[in-house]
């Protein structure tokens, strides 16, 4: 039963991002100029190949996410295997463990499986949403295993209100309007400004930060690899840590190019420059 509910979803959630993507055309030409921009060396017949690629992977994560409520501690343990879980916080462990991810594969199963090994020591960081109904519901899944919510943008206030933190996940590969802060690197062969709020988090609480990378197996199964971008102690240039991130995130979407959130418009800040 289970799997048929998956595989019912896969079929609807794969008809709808067609249709939206392919009959309706929605975010295409966004997808399209970012991979233009990302890729000038491939031949259209190369990026167009990517795009139905990557309409199909949404297609899955949709329905993924939309099973997630469903979805056991087992089935999650069984469907993506974290790879170095010796890198994890023990219980007890004298500072967090900053945990960066990105929207590449199934950002929201990563966050599942995380908190299926740190429960209520994993303090996941989000955006409320704004219609109160899709708050609640994201809420409701994110904290099924036990990880605790908070607002990023009052991550310290509420730290210091806390105990027993093991570990500190966000997504970091975001357009950083609002941050006071930015980093600007080269990222797939353009300026692009990242959000630092691991970096300075990390500092903060002189944690280390580690990216976790999703890598996708086949369909709904995935690895999921912890890689430090610090070392505890470690004293770094101001923006190395970011830099490091950067450099990371270019490399996985060289390598799965179709795993990554083309639909979203990352390089508005180049207008403002």
């Amino acid at each position: 039963m289970t799997d048929l509910r998956l595989r019912i979803a896969y079929l609807v959630a794969g008809a709808l991002a067609w249709l939206a993507f392919v009959v309706l055309g929605l975010r295409r030409r966004v997808v399209r100029e970012n991979l233009e921009r990302s890729f000038p060396q491939w031949s259209a017949a190369e990026r167009r190949a990517v795009q139905r690629e990557f309409v199909r992977r949404q297609g899955e994560v949709a329905a993924e996410v939309l099973y997630a409520p469903r979805l056991g501690a087992a089935e999650l343990r069984e469907r993506v295997v974290i790879t170095n879980p010796e890198l994890l916080p023990p219980p007890g462990a004298p500072r967090p463990v900053i945990l960066v991810g990105a929207h590449h594969c199934n950002a929201e199963w990563m966050v599942l499986r995380a908190s299926l090994e740190l429960g209520e020591r994993l303090v996941a960081l989000y955006k409320p949403q704004g219609s109160a109904r899709a708050d609640r519901w994201l809420r409701s899944l994110r904290t099924r295993f036990g990880a605790r919510l908070v607002a990023a943008k009052s991550v310290l206030q509420e730290l210091a209100r806390m105990r027993n933190v093991g570990g500190i996940g966000l997504l970091a590969d975001q357009v950083p309007r609002t941050s006071p802060e930015k980093h600007w690197t080269e990222f797939l062969g353009q300026r692009t400004a990242f959000y630092m709020g691991p970096e300075l988090l990390g500092r903060a609480l002189r944690a280390q930060v580690c990216i976790v990378r999703m890598r996708r197996l086949g369909r709904g199964r995935y690895d999921m690899t912890l890689e430090p971008l610090n070392q505890p102690g470690e004293k770094l240039p101001h923006g190395e840590v970011t830099e490091r991130y950067a450099r990371a995130l270019e490399r996985w979407i060289r390598e799965d190019p179709a795993g990554w959130w083309w639909t979203h418009r990352r390089w508005k800040e180049l207008k403002k420059r």
